[in-house]
């Protein structure tokens, strides 16, 4: 090799004197070869445009709409596991820890989705009739922005034309529920404004809401109108959550927190509960927790209505008035007022509204809790309540069927007790048990209820909050499983559907879309 004759010029330029006409040939083939690969980098069809594209995740004009189907879809997967895995959290604290990671894991990848299905949109929105879903699924979940905004309704439409006062500021929400976004502000009322609302109230307890809003969006979809209320329940080993309160607040529903003087897990036949007497809450064992939990509230900023220590006229929990509780008589009263007292100091009654709810008087069975006097003796006076309810069930078959068996009593005794208050039913559910179950006496006692809403004579109920769910007690000795749904047969889902569609009850809610 060493031995082949070697050019001292380059292999394309053998001579000088060619040297410049090669160079301007070389210029030409460069400019040629770059003109092409431009082409080539620039064309959305190519495949360099393509493989740039999918290497950063963006999607290709042909793949767009496709592209944000797929994503829609995966949001709504997301999410409802998101709803599912909640809700597990609240009733599975043993599991707490696993499923928190799998909430955070998956509330990562729903921003993620966002983020792709947005620039999704915004890059084939002028080219494909699918942006149209765009703004209806922007309208859906930024729904609560405006149920605050409607509140003339387009429901029943009676609203506060039968009564007269302040607007509807609550209406409910017409759609699925949704989560808090913080980017949305939510047109939040005020307490006055709630106070003066003249619209009924319909809420509904049920399981795991407001943290968990599936069963409660099921039975909403089937009655079809919206509610503007939502119960839950808390207790004294538990803080003030905000996540519940806004949850609420952001699907048009006022939160009623009915809150226990006791740990929330303490089973109701527990009626001694050591370190939570009235005295220890009157003497200041509390003060520091009440403190905290009533300054978070103000922090928060958004009315709830508090139910402190319901039923209180009854013997089975531990703050009624009585020997086995370790209860002095008048106790209730005393510790009714220093909480709301505590709550004063921090500026918290801004935003409570305060509703003492006794439960139903001619169930209590021993004749003397039945009195007047008796239950006038658990009042905390005018001055600590905003308004006056109570828990009021149909248990028994052998009872009518009617709102006046259930209630009658009892409100009457309400209004001689607090005679410039409004009542709401706090409260309230009705059962099937005995043989005539299939004569459908729970639904005969729906209907009775809207009949009683509207008659006049009862202008001062303001509404009610339905016990949707089923619950396990001891009756007489035997366990008895009571289901208060209102879905659990559908002939009480057709009363209940027909009695809060009624335009003569004064209700001003929303129709919920299928």
């Amino acid at each position: 090799m060493s031995d082949l004759p070697r050019s001292t010029g380059t292999w394309w330029a053998p001579s000088s004197r060619h040297a410049k006409r090669t160079a301007v040939g070389m210029a030409a083939i460069v400019a040629v070869l770059s003109l092409i690969t431009w082409s080539v980098w620039i064309s959305p069809s190519g495949p360099v445009s393509s493989a740039v594209s999918r290497a950063l995740g963006v999607p290709t004009k042909q793949e767009q709409p496709a592209d944000a189907e797929a994503l829609e879809a995966k949001l709504t997967a997301a999410q409802e596991r998101i709803w599912k895995l909640e809700g597990k959290l609240q009733s599975t604290t043993a599991q707490a820890g696993s499923r928190g990671d799998q909430l955070t894991q998956l509330k990562g990848q729903i921003a993620d989705l966002r983020s792709q299905l947005a620039h999704a949109r915004s890059a084939s929105g002028a080219d494909h009739s699918s942006g149209g879903s765009s703004s209806s699924g922007t309208s859906a979940s930024g729904g609560h922005a405006g149920s605050s905004g409607s509140g003339s309704g387009s429901g029943s439409g009676s609203g506060a034309s039968g009564q007269g006062g302040g607007p509807t500021v609550v209406p409910g929400k017409d759609g699925p529920s949704t989560d808090p976004d913080p980017a949305v502000p939510v047109d939040v009322p005020t307490k006055a404004e709630v106070l003066a609302q003249q619209s009924r109230w319909y809420g509904l307890y049920t399981a795991q809401s407001p943290f968990n809003w599936a069963e409660y969006d099921q039975v909403s979809q089937q009655v079809g109108t919206a509610t503007n209320m939502v119960g839950y329940f808390q207790g004294f080993d538990q803080d003030f959550n905000a996540d519940a309160v806004q949850r609420s607040w952001t699907n048009g529903r006022v939160p009623m927190l009915t809150w226990e003087s006791r740990p929330l897990k303490t089973g109701n036949d527990q009626k001694y509960v050591p370190g939570y007497t009235n005295a220890d809450v009157t003497g200041g064992a509390f003060d520091r927790y009440l403190t905290q939990y009533a300054e978070a509230l103000v922090a928060n900023g958004q009315p709830v209505v508090i139910r402190l220590d319901h039923e209180m006229n009854g013997s089975w929990y531990n703050w009624a008035d009585g020997t086995v509780q370790q209860n002095a008589p008048g106790s209730f009263v005393a510790m009714w007022q220093h909480v709301h007292d505590v709550f004063d100091r921090a500026g918290a009654n801004d935003y409570v509204i305060w509703n003492w709810s006794p439960t139903r008087i001619d169930a209590l069975g021993n004749p003397k809790y039945q009195t007047l006097d008796y239950l006038k003796a658990y009042y905390p006076g005018d001055d600590y309540v905003d308004w006056v309810g109570m828990s009021g069930y149909y248990r028994k078959a052998a009872e009518a069927p009617t709102f006046d068996t259930t209630f009658a009593k009892t409100i009457e005794q309400l209004r001689q007790i607090a005679p410039e208050k409004r009542i709401l039913l706090s409260e309230i559910g009705a059962t099937e048990t005995g043989a005539t179950v299939t004569d459908g006496q729970k639904a005969r006692w729906i209907t009775s209820l809207f009949d009683a809403l509207a008659d006049p004579a009862n202008a001062d109920v303001i509404g009610f909050a339905y016990f949707s769910e089923t619950a396990t007690t001891i009756v007489d000795g035997a366990r008895t499983t009571n289901d208060w749904r209102l879905n659990s047969r559908a002939d009480s889902m057709a009363a209940f559907a027909a009695g809060i569609a009624r335009n003569d009850i004064d209700y001003d809610l929303q129709e919920v879309k299928k």
